[in-house]
């Protein structure tokens, strides 16, 4: 499944930039994130997804691998966990893109989400309305907390 989503926030590029490599400060915005840490800084890191998926509660232990990062515009990572309670796999590729000047900027979010066990069994349509929950609110948690600082 694919899902994007653009973000016009205000605030310059520079600080948009740095909340994202703020671990602390970035997941706060990601919901079900219970907890992150920092493996190598701007390559590995670790993460745990906690969701309610239809009736299955799952909790995914995820480790992320930043694969390419260009200074102020661009973040490709790939993420990958399992819950072995329920037997289900996920991987996110993730794309980050940003534009703009001065006090505004445009951050474009594209991700790919393969979803394999038996949470796939739940189906196509009900997986995709909880990943655009989640990606809705992460959009507008993220968009104000960085206008809160901006």
């Amino acid at each position: 499944m694919r899902f994007e989503r653009e973000i016009d926030i205000r605030s310059s590029k520079e600080k948009v930039w740095r909340f994202l490599w703020d671990v602390d400060r970035f997941i706060a915005c990601v919901p079900g994130c219970k907890e992150a840490g920092t493996v190598e800084a701007g390559k590995h890191y670790t993460a745990t997804m906690l969701e309610k998926v239809g009736p299955f509660r799952v909790e995914f232990p995820m480790n992320i691998d930043v694969i390419e990062s260009r200074e102020l515009s661009y973040i490709k990572a790939v993420a990958s966990g399992s819950d072995s309670k329920i037997g289900s796999r996920m991987k996110v590729e993730l794309e980050v893109n940003l534009a703009g000047d001065g006090d505004q900027t445009k951050l474009v979010l594209a991700a790919n989400v393969d979803i394999l066990g038996k949470l796939a069994t739940l189906g196509h349509s009900m997986i995709k309305r909880k990943a655009d929950q989640v990606m809705d609110q992460f959009a507008a948690n993220l968009k104000q907390k960085l206008e809160a600082n901006a």
